[in-house]
């Protein structure tokens, strides 16, 4: 009886050990414990850098929750994040990234100028395995050529890892005070700040001005040519791929020629109430912006762009002539909008504005090359 009393003890504590190591195997279970301590390290290190965090002078961007199994440091994150008085819509930028990306975090202060950025490891032992604190004001950066060539040798270094472009204009432009927190969220998925997100903004703005987004109206787009402004629509107008919302491909320079004003896309406003559906043509033009915003030919990318987005933060800008252009406005039926989501179909050739070789249609409405200009846009109000 004795023996078979510990027997089973026995097998109980053998289960027991083999219980133990299986949960240690978890995802994020083996560092859970040492999350909070973690998490206070960072805050304290970027704290000791910058000589404190202050809701008046901070922002925290950071990749938190993207990279693998990073979840597990969310709830410690925020509790030293609240612990400080820092506001969510104020303080804090989270951008999306990639499953394999690493861990990081920019602490900026806008009162010095300076940055520390920190990487961290996790798994088996948690630990900060990257720390650098550099000076990012964009005005003491740009000054003159020696404070370019020193930032540009910087950033030809990787300072922080590759993200100095992302960081420097994010963190420059919400020092300004201007950054609208609308523009914020578009710029947590896109993940940095350029013109191509910023003239995203402005073209979504122009469509809700003219074509307002009220109960029974949805916007469908067709980003063609694309770049960086398709980020601006998801976010702002829940325009997924996967929800039929936006379809994105690319046009030739000769296609783009053949339409004219600088095309930006196809914006299709589907209106249930009214019973009609209308593609919006627009074009932006970067020419306008490049004229404007007080960039050189030979000032370098990171120069250039943020002068850029500067100038398109500047909502008294958004009318300037020629920024945003009406192509064409063509009222069509669900028959045409299906034609324009096929693969091999050319949205505009689908409209009539090419034909299907490429080049402007000869005659549409009585009009060589586009049918009617309709439906002129007023200027936009400032938000």
């Amino acid at each position: 009886m004795n023996i078979k009393r510990i027997k089973a003890k026995f097998i109980y504590l053998v289960f027991l050990t083999a219980l133990v190591f299986s949960l240690g195997a978890i995802p994020g279970m083996a560092h859970e414990v040492n999350n909070s301590e973690l998490m206070a390290q960072v805050f304290a290190a970027a704290e000791a850098e910058l000589g404190g965090i202050e809701p008046e002078n901070t922002l925290i961007i950071t990749d938190l929750g993207s990279p693998a199994e990073s979840y597990v440091f969310l709830d410690e994150f925020y509790s030293e994040f609240y612990e400080r008085d820092l506001l969510y819509t104020k303080n804090l930028l989270v951008v999306q990234n990639s499953r394999n990306s690493p861990l990081w975090f920019a602490f900026f202060d806008k009162s010095s100028g300076n940055c520390t950025y920190i990487e961290v490891s996790y798994g088996n032992e948690s630990e900060i395995s990257y720390q650098v604190t550099e000076n990012i004001a964009f005005d003491a950066l740009s000054k003159n050529q020696e404070s370019i060539a020193a930032w540009n040798e910087k950033v030809n270094a990787k300072v922080f890892d590759g993200r100095e472009f992302a960081i420097l204009t994010i963190s420059n432009g919400w020092a300004t005070g201007k950054f609208d927190y609308e523009l914020m969220q578009c710029l947590e998925l896109h993940n940095h700040f350029c013109p191509g997100v910023s003239s995203g903004f402005v073209l979504a703005h122009w469509m809700e001005e003219n074509y307002p987004l009220e109960e029974g109206v949805s916007y469908t787009v067709f980003s063609c040519p694309n770049w960086c402004k398709e980020d601006v629509f998801v976010k702002r107008w829940d325009t997924t791929p996967g929800k039929g919302g936006i379809w994105v491909s690319s046009l030739t320079d000769n296609e783009k020629e053949a339409i004219g004003n600088s095309p930006a896309g196809i914006f299709v406003v589907t209106d249930k109430n009214a019973g009609t559906i209308k593609a919006v043509v627009l074009g932006f033009d970067f020419n306008v912006v490049n004229a404007e915003s007080g960039a050189k030919t030979d000032d370098p990318a990171w120069v250039s762009k943020y002068l850029a987005d500067l100038w398109l933060m500047d909502q008294d800008n958004w009318d300037k002539e020629g920024l945003v252009s009406v192509i064409s406005v063509i009222d069509i039926d669900e028959a045409t909008l299906n034609e324009m989501k096929r693969a091999d179909n050319n949205p505009y050739v689908v409209l009539g504005l090419l034909n299907p070789a490429g080049n402007v249609n000869p005659s549409k409405n009585g009009i060589p090359g586009i049918g009617n200009w309709a439906n002129k846009f007023k200027p936009m109000q400032k938000v």
